[in-house]
């Protein structure tokens, strides 16, 4: 019955590998095709941790601030300000790789982000008061937009650094009960060889010990996620 029951799952399954394979196929400018995978857990190469430190400076790749810092570049240049980089330079990281105090402190408090200076009027009195200050004013909201695109930035980074930190402790606890269950097994039939269980309670620890392999199954797989996560949030990796 569970066998049977978990072969149901496999049509969906192929299903959705079908469907991503060809979302790949069209990123990279390819026809839809199948695409070679690991055969085996040992191809892959999993970061023990992410390396302490991680610059801020990463995040000024992804596609969302390079878009909101060149909005921003072309106010400046509207209303005659000279551009200044306003992205905040911190570690992203700590000891460990886990998240940093900075990058803790920065989304507690984000208003201190800007500095004052840079929406300061610096316009003169004259006859285009008027345009000036309507410009001013288109300028101040790509400030804000660029202030939220960054925070937004800050916060998917620092929830990217936890999900990855914390499933790594979800896969070491899996795993851990997955070698329990199968040695659970091994004893059960050894028990049951010797007449001391019956053999209905060695079909409930092979259905624990399957359990446990599905819930490795899905740690494994949601631990690749996380660092295709944290890839994607960081603009492409931490190199």
């Amino acid at each position: 019955m569970e066998v049977a029951r978990t072969a149901t799952l496999v049509p969906d399954l192929e299903r959705k590998i079908s469907v991503k394979q060809n979302d790949i196929a069209f990123l990279t400018g390819e026809l839809p095709q199948q695409i070679t995978r690991s055969r085996s857990l040992e191809e892959l190469h999993f970061p023990e941790t992410l390396p302490a430190g991680l610059p801020s400076e990463l995040l000024q790749r992804r596609p969302d601030i390079r878009r909101s810092e060149q909005q921003l570049i072309a106010a400046h240049a509207r209303v005659g300000v000279a551009y200044t980089n306003m992205f905040p330079r911190i570690a992203l990281t700590g000891k460990y790789g886990v998240e940093g105090d900075e990058l803790k402190t920065i989304l507690k408090s984000p208003y201190g982000l800007l500095q004052a200076n840079l929406i300061t009027p610096l316009f003169n009195m004259g006859k285009n008061r008027a345009a000036l200050k309507a410009r001013k004013a288109a300028y101040e909201q790509e400030v804000y937009r660029y202030e939220k695109a960054v925070l937004n930035a800050f916060r998917e980074t620092q929830n990217a650094i936890v999900d990855f930190n914390k499933i790594r402790e979800v896969h070491a606890l899996r795993l851990s009960l997955e070698r329990a269950a199968k040695s659970y097994v091994d004893l059960a039939q050894l028990q049951y060889i010797n007449g001391v269980i019956n053999y209905l309670d060695v079909l409930d620890a092979q259905r624990g010990y399957f359990d446990a392999q599905i819930g490795l199954s899905n740690a494994i797989r949601d631990e690749l996620i996380a660092v295709v996560q944290v890839y994607k949030t960081l603009g492409g990796g931490w190199r």
